[in-house]
Order: C-alpha cells, then structure tokens, then sequence
C-alpha cells in the first residue's frame, strides 16, 4: 500500500483549443511541487474525466505520471460508467506505475448498496490499491460505512476513501468504523480542518490547483487559513463548477493576464464580471 496523509491535488485538466496541453499539465506539476502537496490525483471531478473520451483520459494519465515530481504520491482517477472501461483504465493506471486508482461509485442510475457493494468486489480484483470516491450530489449514489467496511474485510487492497459528501455526520462514521490504517480523505477544502481533528489522513482539495493555502490549514492546522478558505469556497459556490479552479489556475499559476478557452466542452469559461469577482476575492 502506497498511500499518504497529506493534501492531494485533484488536478484540473488543462486544454487549450480543445487539447490536453501537456506543457501546462508540466506548470501545474511544478506548481503543486513548490507548495509541498503530498500526492496528485488526475481524472477526478475537478479533472472533468467525465466529458473525456477513453483515449484522452488514458492520455492524461500519461502527461500527469510522466511529469510527476519526485516523491509525490499519484492516485489515479479511473473511472467510466461502465466496468469494462474502468477495468482498462485501472491496467492502465497500473502499467504506468500510479500508486492507487480512485474509482466513483457507479452513477446515473440508483443502485442499491448490494449492487455497489457487488461492483467494488469485482472492481477489487487486482494488485493495485483501491480509493472509493463518494460524491453522491454528482453521481446519485451513497456508499455507506457499512459496506465500505464489508469490502475492506474482503479485499487487503481496498485502502482508502475520498468522501465528497459534505456530510460530516458520514464522514466521522467513516473514521469511527473503518480500521484505523484506512486513509479516509476529506473532499471538500472548507471542511478539512474540522476533519482532521476527528482523525482524516488528509484532503483531496481543489484550491490547491492555484494557492497553497490548503497546504498550510493541513499542516499547521490554523484557523486563520481555514476560515479564507471558507470565505473563497463561499464565493465558488455561487459559479458552475469547476470553472473557477480552471480560471484560477491560468491567472494565478500560468500568470495570463486574460485567459481563454481554458473550460474542456461543453463549459464554456466563466464571463468576464464573474472573472473579476474572482480577481477580488480570491487572493490566498
């Protein structure tokens, strides 16, 4: 098992006319070295893995783990909604030595927990560790504590949990009934620094795309940098997600004055009034 504690960065995807841009996945990469996370994570949600076809999802993989800092964890996000696809992008992910693959609870239509549990068995089938990714609001689906636990108890490789949730209530009954070497990582930035105190291995946090921030709530557990967090997930709320995450990146990592076309079809990019609301408040 080769996971970390820390802030894992759940990367964004850049494109540029429609194309993955592997020379700024190469600056985010760089980027994300500076600030000192502790792992990446391509292809989740932040990543928009879902509006990409097999062949450029596989080919970010790619890009991320050839540019990889040295001694950074790479959990791959691998999920289709299908098991054949998933299957072949979590090879994928293993041939090309990531450290984990992170797979979404199936999504679309309503499964119960034995489908899900019966999905996660099958999907465990394999000598890489498995991160469960809970984010009911996105795919319509709750894995439940119980049947996490029941599959832990079935396969050694099931290691770890991204709850997404925003249910802390969940997220607590996660830490509390999982075994205490199961990685249970907040998904959600503003709410990092309350789980950590219940006992996360660390967060899987979307503002470390453009700021460092998050890295100092996890590090030196300080509220003042929690409650800027706050204010700054507050203000995303209000915008169609990611795109400030992809804006942000541009302006802040890359240092473009006016960027453009940086949202993968069908977003498109954020106007230019939400763009200089996020020019006010963002400023961590």
């Amino acid at each position: 098992m080769n996971l970390v504690k820390g802030i894992i960065t759940p990367m964004v995807t850049p494109v540029r006319n429609g194309l993955i841009n592997e020379e700024d996945v190469k600056e985010l990469l760089n980027f994300l070295k500076e600030i000192g996370v502790s792992g990446i994570f391509p292809m989740g949600s932040t990543g928009l893995f879902s509006f990409f076809s097999l062949q450029n999802h596989k080919k970010m993989l790619e890009f991320a783990i050839k540019n990889k800092p040295a001694n950074v964890a790479a959990y791959a996000g691998v999920s289709r909604n299908n098991f054949d696809e998933t299957s072949e992008m979590i090879k994928a992910a293993k041939d090309l030595g990531y450290d984990a693959a992170v797979v979404v609870v199936p999504f679309y239509f309503k499964l119960s927990q034995g489908s899900i549990h019966a999905y996660f068995d099958k999907i465990a089938k394999t000598d890489i560790s498995i991160i469960i990714y809970n984010i009911p609001q996105f795919t319509g689906n709750v894995i439940t504590a119980e049947t996490v636990k029941n599959l832990v108890n079935e396969h050694s490789n099931i290691n770890g949990i991204k709850d997404s949730s925003g249910d802390m209530r969940s997220f607590q009954t996660f830490i509390s009934e999982l075994p205490d070497d199961f990685f249970v990582y907040q998904g959600q930035d503003d709410l990092l620094l309350p789980s950590l105190s219940v006992g996360a291995a660390g967060g899987v946090c979307g503002t470390s795309n453009f700021s460092g921030k998050i890295v100092e709530v996890y590090r030196e557990r300080s509220v003042k940098a929690h409650e800027e967090i706050v204010r700054v997930m507050k203000t995303f709320s209000s915008f169609e997600f990611p795109k400030p995450y992809y804006y942000l990146f541009r302006k802040m990592v890359l240092k473009e004055e006016n960027p453009d076309n940086y949202m993968p079809f069908p977003l498109n990019d954020l106007d230019k009034n939400d763009e200089r609301v996020l020019d006010e408040v963002v400023r961590i």
